[in-house]
């Protein structure tokens, strides 16, 4: 099969259907490879009667823009309930993760379209109009179990909060950076693996629910639960030791690795743990703020004061932001399993207070550090995310607003670029300085 094409159907994520029925009916849907298009129909839909009729359709699949798109025919086979079909729904919600808000209404089921053809038109550079040879073993997403158990999109606050730490110290050390580094990817990536697979031996993860923000695969059977826990141990203990070695050579450091470690390994623990007790976002404020944020600023020689611990509580905020969107829009869920979270003791008023503090505090925090120690001045780039914050905001206070069920994800995309531009202006200003 063509590797652009491939490429192409692999990067997009929605196609419009066509049916012809009694009475003809085009609809968008989110879709993704499985020996064919896989995605989701309402039962009551007009699609599906159409589809029930006569189920050939055709298909058009472009980025709105005219120079490279495809469309073909084939037909539809309505699969069945998505809970029933665990590749072909671990597929479509990876790719999409919205659409498991449908997956749980119950209201659907899951649909794969097998094309009879698929032509491209490609006028990208000299006009080509052809039919794609291919099979439909070659229609499948990427198969990244393994990395994707880690929920590396994660890793970016942890990562982050490591690097604006080590760059605010008064020394650098590469060694000693990369070596924090390493260890705490591995032990970021293996606490959120123990979170999923606690989560899905206690059914606290189902089929019909999102899942851990995204990370599916023991829901979806794409890893099998043992190969699993052997897998995040092995890294859990290359991490363990890593920071085992850096403690040794900078032993002041002791307390914050003990305070990451401690959080991590409490909190999905069944019943006990900090997630199932209304300690998570505690757990997640403590480790991602004091824990990384300082514990690399010591690393690399600093001595906290007050500027860095407000830096820190306002890292810490921003992230627990993401966790509470989670929270939130999965309050009903967390209940029927028994975990307490703060959200479900909040409620949905007080939720909403909490979340809008989480992510409006950071703002004059960063400001009185910057107030304490001036040459912090650079870290005031954050205020560039202030319409990104009003944006969530907006979202927040309407109930009503679909992008409120997906405020997790949107909270970890504002929280990235908040820290980005944090880390982004200070390493300009270092340059400068360096180069000036």
């Amino acid at each position: 099969m063509d590797k652009d094409l491939l490429k192409f159907l692999r990067k997009c994520k929605t196609m419009v259907i066509s049916t012809c029925g009694e009475t003809p009916w085009s609809a968008k849907v989110y879709y993704a490879l499985d020996r064919g298009f896989v995605f989701l129909v309402e039962k009551e839909g007009r699609t599906l009667k159409n589809i029930q009729k006569n189920c050939r359709v055709s298909f058009t699949i472009d980025t709105n823009r005219p120079d490279y798109f495809v469309q073909g025919e084939g037909c539809v086979k309505i699969l069945g309930e998505p809970s029933e079909f665990h590749e072909e729904r671990g597929s479509l919600l990876y790719k999409n993760p919205q659409d498991a808000l449908f997956v749980k209404s119950g209201h659907v089921y899951i649909a794969r379209l097998i094309p009879d053809y698929i032509k491209v038109t490609d006028m990208r550079n000299e006009r080509k109009i052809y039919n794609a040879q291919f099979s439909l073993d070659e229609l499948k997403e990427r198969k990244i179990g393994y990395f994707r158990a880690l929920r590396p999109w994660s890793f970016q606050q942890s990562i982050t909060a490591l690097v604006l730490g080590a760059i605010l110290a008064p020394n650098f050390n590469l060694i000693l950076f990369i070596l924090s580094l390493i260890s705490l990817t591995l032990l970021h990536g293996s606490f959120n693996a123990f979170s999923d697979y606690f989560d899905f031996i206690t059914n606290v993860d189902r089929p019909t629910t999102l899942g851990s923000s995204g990370s599916r695969v023991l829901v979806d059977r794409i890893m099998d639960p043992k190969k699993f826990l052997t897998y995040v141990i092995s890294l859990f203990i290359t991490g363990l030791i890593i920071g085992i070695v850096l403690t040794i050579l900078k032993p002041q450091i002791l307390p914050y690795v003990l305070i990451g470690l401690v959080a991590g390994i409490l909190y999905g623990i069944p019943k006990i743990g900090c997630k199932w007790n209304a300690l998570g976002d505690l757990a997640v404020f403590i480790s991602f703020g004091p824990g990384i944020f300082l514990g690399s600023y010591v690393l690399q020689g600093g001595v906290p004061g007050i500027s860095e611990i407000l830096i820190s509580i306002a890292l810490g905020l921003v992230i627990v932001a993401i966790l509470h969107g989670n929270n939130w829009r999965d309050m009903d869920d967390d209940l029927m399993s028994g975990v307490r979270t703060v959200a479900n003791i909040l409620s949905e008023k007080g939720s909403m207070i909490y979340y809008l503090l989480l992510i409006w505090l950071s703002y004059p925090l960063f400001g009185l550090a910057v107030y304490f120690k001036p040459e912090f001045f650079p870290i005031l780039g954050s205020f560039l995310t202030i319409p990104w914050a009003v944006k969530l905001s907006k979202i927040a206070l309407n109930k009503r607003n679909w992008n409120r069920n997906l405020l997790d994800l949107l909270t970890a995309q504002f929280t990235a670029l908040h820290m980005y531009f944090s880390v982004g202006s200070m390493l300009i200003y270092i340059i400068l300085q360096h180069f000036l």
